[in-house]
């Protein structure tokens, strides 16, 4: 018999929580509720990266997801990061530009500095975009090319999906990977070392 998690109505993060919480209670199989495509995405994004099995069917505005852990393997993804020695640098742009002052510098400079990131040996773990700094990857910005380089060399790019649908930009994201606070807060504290601009 499966665990029901109604997430309906709940903000980001809590149906990513609510979700983790129901796995970490050992349900072997969880069917979560929730009524927009954010959470939804949200939610599938977390159970395949936990190993489970995930399957979303629609109902009147209500997107049910079935997740299914294969074999009710315990979820030791998390705790097997957390004690890994390899160095997890985490990069936080909360703006568009870099630094206070003159606004057309601080986009010159915030390009420039995504472009040196790439020269970085290794490059950042991650890149964390919140606030204004989700404007960085959006279609036609200048910035997208060296988020786009970053990317390629295996640097992950969480998009504060909050952020986007305040600035109404969700679909227009051109590079990285629509995120939620559950996502930014657990890189945040797996990091190894972090910059924040």
């Amino acid at each position: 018999m499966s665990e029901l998690v109604d997430a309906r109505g709940l903000a980001c993060p809590v149906p990513v929580v609510k979700t983790k919480d129901a796995l970490k209670g050992g349900a072997a199989e969880i069917e979560v509720l929730v009524d927009n495509p954010t959470s939804r995405e949200n939610v599938c994004r977390f159970a395949s990266s936990q190993g489970c099995g995930v399957e979303v069917a629609e109902e009147g505005g209500t997107f049910r997801i079935k997740v299914s852990r294969p074999g009710g393997q315990p979820d030791t993804r998390a705790e097997e990061a957390d004690g890994s020695d390899d160095m997890r640098t985490v990069v936080v742009l909360a703006e568009d530009i870099m630094g206070r002052g003159d606004e057309e510098l601080g986009r010159i400079l915030v390009k420039a500095f995504l472009n040196t990131l790439a020269e970085n040996d290794p490059p950042p773990w991650r890149i964390v975009l919140f606030n204004r700094g989700v404007l960085l990857a959006v279609e036609g910005e200048d910035t997208v090319k060296a988020l786009s380089n970053l990317h390629s060399m295996g640097t992950e790019i969480l998009v504060c999906g909050t952020c986007l649908d305040y600035f109404g930009l969700k679909e227009k994201v051109a590079v990285g990977t629509v995120s939620n606070m559950y996502d930014i807060l657990t890189t945040m504290l797996a990091a190894t070392n972090s910059v924040t601009i």
